[in-house]
């Protein structure tokens, strides 16, 4: 018996223990049982709807299934896409003199964001879960999607405008255009910078702002934004030290949002923290580096453990997150594999204070999120 990720599950394989998803809608586990046998279209929608995977028997004789479930994400991968492309070409103009500076990218840019903030608000009960913002190798652009994702739930949950929701996403995925500047050997260095080489990246918020400004192609706001997502809330960021609300909003949602898909992103000097010690981190850091205001906005949206995940605890039970806490979201509801009859609320219950969830059973592979 061993447990298969979904992108290593074959037509063909056969289940060896029961597999309990949790229905959205009709809030019930539907139980999948030991014995049946995987078909490509039952693999194709453990791929679609965040399934991370599956105990194996390959000994068992194969029989046809069908499986249908109904949980959707808000963010198709076709936007996902269209999003890093538009930041790319933006990218792409930075070191251009104004006659070369193609508007239609900018304004493709923001037509990209304003399709992100609709897809989000039209799901605006949706946990963004990080393993699913993860498209590509590439970490600047895969990065830039991120963060902007990451602000624009931030900035509903804070409930902003529409159209300051357009904006945020707009800065916020093209928040670093300033490393640019940049030498890429200081990038990509696999190993702790030097004191210069660190200085020389501190002035890429400047950089970002000041290429927005010259080419009038961004309002004040955006350009702010910019400037200041390297600011902390105790004015010890960069470059101003500014500190509390002296820093522009932009500011700090893209701060939090920047931090956390970072520590979450593989990195040529390390490799990425699990979402619970990131998440971990950014309640460490309110009011130090975050404003606080903001991280519970960003906990109410984000998700170390999106509902179906299958989970390890500590006491080595197997569990699948069956609801979210809005209060932790490192403790929420489960259902252990070996009692479906089970609820168990990290949370509430105090007799489960000593039991934690220890790591994911596997990283999900779904497109969407």
């Amino acid at each position: 018996m061993t447990f298969i990720p979904t992108d290593k599950l074959k037509a063909g394989m056969v289940l060896d223990r029961d597999v309990y998803l949790f229905d959205c809608v009709t809030s019930k586990i539907i139980m999948l049982r030991s014995g049946q046998t995987l078909t490509q279209l039952y693999i194709d929608k453990f791929g679609e709807l965040d399934i991370l995977g599956a105990y194996i028997h390959s000994k068992e004789e194969t029989k046809t299934i069908r499986v249908t479930t109904t949980v959707r994400q808000p963010i198709k991968r076709e936007l996902k896409h269209e999003a890093i492309a538009s930041v790319h070409q933006v990218y792409q103009m930075f070191n251009q003199v104004a006659q070369k500076i193609n508007v239609s990218s900018i304004n493709q840019t923001m037509n990209v964001s304003k399709q992100l903030v609709n897809s989000l608000k039209n799901n605006a009960e949706a946990k963004i879960s990080i393993a699913n913002l993860k498209l590509y190798d590439d970490y600047t652009y895969n990065h830039s999607l991120g963060v902007s994702i990451l602000s624009i739930a931030i900035g509903l949950e804070l409930g902003l405008k529409t159209q300051d929701l357009y904006d945020l996403g707009f800065c916020a995925s093209l928040h670093d255009i300033g490393k640019m500047s940049v030498p890429i050997e200081i990038i990509a260095k696999p190993a702790k910078l030097t004191k210069e080489e660190f200085s020389i990246v501190k002035q890429h918020p400047q950089k970002g702002a000041e290429f927005f400004s010259k080419h009038n192609l961004a309002n004040i706001r955006i350009c702010e934004g910019v400037l200041t997502h390297h600011e902390k809330y105790d004015g010890t960021g960069y470059p101003s030290g500014l500190s509390g609300e002296d820093i522009p909003l932009f500011g700090r949602i893209i701060s939090v949002a920047d931090v956390y898909d970072a520590l979450t992103s593989v990195r040529p000097y390390r490799k990425p923290s699990p979402p619970s010690e990131a998440i971990e981190y950014i309640m460490g850091s309110s009011g130090i580096a975050f404003d606080l205001m903001i991280v519970k906005a960003f906990l109410n949206k984000v998700s170390p453990y999106p509902i179906g995940s299958c989970v390890k605890l500590n006491n080595d039970e197997i569990a699948i997150i069956v609801k979210q806490n809005e209060h932790n979201p490192l403790r929420p509801v489960i259902r252990p594999i070996n009692r479906p009859d089970v609820l168990l609320d990290l949370y509430v219950q105090r007799n489960l204070q000593s039991t934690v969830i220890e790591d994911v059973c596997n990283v999900s592979t779904s497109e969407d999120f």
